[in-house]
């Protein structure tokens, strides 16, 4: 009895996945198989595959024959070289990077659409804020108001509040300057007087 290690499709149209199974010769492409040592799914990106090796082993070792197909796929999971002797044992399978749990997938999303939702309504908040506010018509008891007196809500403009008295320095400064700037007029007509002589 001859036997293949081959490819048996399942799935749907344009849909196929593959069990990569030992059986007859003679048998079906889909029919009844000796054993399942293996998994291919073409579609995947990249392609799953998955093989038994222990398994490819024995039945290599007892005179099974591999399809076309399924050497290809032995070679890239590197059965092949392990069972005739060549280099690259170690093969050139892809894997796919494993995926986030899906909850931490949906706490991610959920933190996502609550800094979006956030930030529209920063803007539209930035927005209402920087739109200019219509002038309002002034009325008239706030004409007859003098100009000169500040509100009571806004801040004073000096440092020092106006209640107190400034610092003894500051006093100090305000009456010795008007003081050497009258000596320094007094000396300048003396000096004028003095050189016109």
């Amino acid at each position: 009895m001859a036997v293949k290690i081959k490819l048996k499709r399942l799935g749907k149209i344009r849909e196929p996945y593959y069990r990569i199974v030992v059986a007859d010769a003679r048998t079906k492409r889909d029919g009844r198989a000796i054993e399942e040592i293996g998994k291919y799914h073409p579609k995947a990106d990249p392609s799953l595959i998955e093989v038994n090796s222990e398994r490819v082993q024995h039945w290599l070792s007892v005179g099974a024959q591999p399809t076309d197909p399924v050497r290809v796929l032995l070679k890239i999971t590197g059965d092949w070289q392990k069972f005739t002797g060549e280099p690259g044992t170690e093969g050139t399978l892809r894997t796919a990077e494993p995926r986030a749990d899906k909850k931490e997938r949906f706490e991610a999303a959920a933190k996502e659409s609550q800094a979006g939702k956030a930030a529209k309504e920063g803007a539209k908040e930035s927005k209402a804020a920087s739109k200019p506010s219509k002038p309002v018509r002034s009325s008239p008891a706030k004409d007859t108001a003098p100009k000169d007196s500040a509100p009571k809500d806004s801040a004073p403009t000096d440092s020092a509040p106006k209640d107190k008295a400034p610092p003894a320095d500051a006093a100090d400064a305000a009456t010795e300057a008007p003081a050497e700037a009258d000596g320094a007029d007094a000396k300048a007509a003396d000096g004028d007087s003095g050189s016109g002589a």
